[in-house]
């Protein structure tokens, strides 16, 4: 299987033009393997004589906070994503629909048998003894990353729209969502009104603004890219350590007033300083995946990426599981105990990888795009009907889990999934061609 994967990448690397911004794979395939290792890391498991035990790294070690603003790279997957759906979107002849349906079966394809498998656990655990508390939890833990997925795909349903917002405002519209962001900011600090929710659309609307920007050329001067990576940093720096603002660019328990969920302008901050600094070596960079052997390491990458991203904390799940029923000696280290626990992390990932790529190899046909011309392309109107119905089902299983306890509730999360689960049915991977991979 790894060799037909590797073969299919060099021919697909093979026959990319020299137009193509590799530099955007290159990107969103670096921003997936730091979200799956920084996952992996922030999970702290242990058994000593009290029993078995789970903490978050950041609120057991409070200096690795500051390594989010590294680790947190989510800006960037949406800087991505804005300029490559921008790309397509206007490149392509197709109907909304079908361009929709185009661009949501690489994201959404790996997602609904992931949702399918804790769904039947929900169901089946019960009958079968399973603890309901640890089922539970591990069905947060394994959906966690159908938070983001919710987000970026109504960014993706609405890029005709951001579209005509950058045409017409151009960086004008990143600044007044920007300055929107800081205001919910002080209303949800100073109110008990959830206003927050609304900074998913002005910050991550902001930065999958600047996808658009890059795509118009914004960036093709070097003092745009060094300018927004000071700005952002010198806010982020004042925002964090002057001001207010809590260091931890992912959610902390225990802390009220996150950067994450929802996002705040800290967040948005060290976005334009990532994605500033990112952009400021974009020209060494192509030059660098246009030798075959980096280009052909991204086309691979690309090719599961979001197989990868949906699965990763599944096969944590579990592992986690294994190593407990096995009273393995990597929980035997709690986090802080010294150069042992980190000294183990380096095992800690290469068994989490090892435990992936079953994974990946199972489900990743699921993310192969659809260019079957056997089905009608659904009307607009069902066309955002099924995302929206997706995105609900994928914030309710993310923040609350699949609940053991209540059937009833795993079942209602997961119903709105099933007109998009028959409207994006995979396809056989042959019929991937180059123009499929991300960032077209």
């Amino acid at each position: 299987m790894a060799i037909k994967q590797l073969e299919t990448a060099q021919r697909l690397a093979a026959a990319t033009p020299q137009t193509r911004n590799r530099y955007v794979d290159f990107l969103r395939a670096a921003a997936i393997l730091a979200v799956v290792v920084g996952h992996w890391l922030m999970a702290a498991v242990w058994i000593d004589e009290s029993g078995f035990h789970t903490q978050n790294v950041l609120a057991a070690i409070e200096a690795t906070q500051w390594l989010t603003w590294i680790l947190q790279v989510m800006p960037v997957f949406f800087l991505v994503g804005g300029f490559s759906n921008a790309t397509s979107w206007e490149r392509s002849s197709d109907e909304y629909a079908s361009w929709l349906r185009g661009r949501l079966q690489r994201l959404v394809g790996p997602t609904l048998p992931l949702i399918g498998l804790w769904t039947g656990i929900a169901l089946i655990g019960p009958q079968v003894g399973l603890d309901t508390q640890l089922a539970r939890i591990g069905s947060q833990v394994a959906l966690v990353p159908l938070w983001f997925l919710a987000v970026y795909v109504l960014m993706v349903a609405a890029t005709p729209a951001t579209t005509r917002v950058w045409n017409r405002r151009g960086g004008r519209a990143v600044v007044i969502l920007s300055i929107a962001a800081l205001a919910v900011d002080g209303l949800r600090a100073a109110t008990s009104v959830h206003v927050g929710y609304a900074n998913y659309v002005f910050v991550w609307g902001a930065i999958y603004l600047l996808g658009h920007a890059w795509f118009h050329g914004f960036f093709e001067s070097l003092r745009s890219s060094v300018t927004l990576g000071i700005v952002g940093g010198v806010t982020l720096v004042t925002m964090t350590i002057a001001g207010p603002y809590d260091v931890s660019m992912v959610g902390v328990p225990g802390v009220e007033f996150g950067n994450t969920a929802p996002p705040s302008a800290a967040l948005l901050a060290l976005g334009f300083a990532q994605i500033g600094f990112a952009l400021t070596l974009q020209g060494p960079m192509r030059r660098l995946l246009s030798r075959p052997a980096a280009w052909t390491a991204t086309v691979m990458v690309n090719g599961s990426i979001m197989t990868l991203y949906v699965w990763h904390m599944t096969a944590m799940a579990l592992t986690i599981g294994l190593l407990k029923l096995t009273q393995s000696p990597l929980l035997d280290y709690a986090p802080g105990s010294g150069l042992q626990w980190w000294a183990s992390r380096p095992l800690w990932i290469g068994v989490l990888t090892v435990a992936t790529l079953p994974f990946l190899m199972g489900f990743r046909r699921f993310e192969s795009s659809s260019r079957s011309g056997e089905r009608r392309p659904p009307s607009t109107t069902a066309a955002l009907a099924a995302t929206a119905a997706g995105c609900v089902a994928f914030g309710a299983v993310a923040f609350h889990g699949l609940t053991l306890a209540r059937p009833m509730w795993a079942l209602a999360a997961v119903a709105p999934l099933l007109p998009l689960a028959r409207w994006l049915r995979p396809q056989p991977a042959a019929n991937q061609r180059l123009q499929e991979l991300p960032g077209r």
